[in-house]
Formats: structure tokens, C-alpha cells, sequence
């Protein structure tokens, strides 16, 4: 095994989250942003909960710029490096108008109370 396998051995696939996006963009599970609305936050980390995972993502200027940080159910945790250097950050992997409809998503999320 190489470092960079060992590196992100037992870590969240960006694939993974990636399909999470698409679920959401299926309408098969639900957004909802932690504490304050996407358009609140406008160039930040946002905390964001779909289907139990929680997850950090960057908001730049109202775009969804790369997930910073994910949780899964399980336990599981990644951020930004671990994706990076395998080239496997979720946003990267949708395709433009997956972008773009996710982003569209993110706007019309409830807020739920930080917990």
C-alpha cells in the first residue's frame, strides 16, 4: 500500500459524498443548513446535514466552492486534503448543472438550530 492509500484508509470516499449530492438532487433525502441560511453566510464555511452526515462546506460568494470537512453516520470523517490529493473532491466530481442545481438546493434549505 502506498502513503497516500494509507493515508485515506478508512476515510469517507469523495465518490461518496458526491452521491449524497446526487440523492439530494434526486429529491430522495433532504438539505438542511445548521444555524443559518446559505445566503446568510456568503463567504464561509456552512454546516450542512443530509441524511444524517454532517458535513462543512464553503460558500463562496454563493457557490458551492468544496466540502471542507464530512462525518458519516458511521463515524467516518474526511476533509478537504484527503480528497485533494487523490483528486476526489466531491463538488469536483458533479458535473456543472449538478453544481449549479445543488446550489439552487443549498438556497432553499431550511435552517435547523445547531445542536
Amino acid at each position: 500500500m502506498n502513503p497516500s492509500e494509507q493515508k485515506n484508509e478508512g476515510k469517507i470516499p469523495g465518490q461518496e459524498i458526491a452521491e449524497l449530492f446526487r440523492r439530494a438532487l434526486r429529491g430522495e433525502v433532504k438539505i438542511f443548513t445548521v444555524g443559518a441560511s446559505w445566503t446568510d453566510i456568503y463567504a464561509s464555511n456552512v454546516e450542512v446535514r443530509i441524511d444524517g452526515y454532517k458535513l462543512v462546506i464553503f460558500n463562496d460568494c454563493n457557490q458551492v466552492d468544496y466540502v471542507d470537512h464530512a462525518i458519516t453516520p458511521d463515524g467516518r470523517e474526511a476533509d478537504f486534503d484527503d480528497w485533494w490529493f487523490v483528486q476526489e473532491e466531491p463538488v469536483d466530481l458533479l458535473a456543472d448543472d449538478e453544481q449549479t442545481r445543488l446550489e439552487t438546493l443549498m438556497e432553499e434549505a431550511p435552517v435547523i438550530a445547531e445542536n
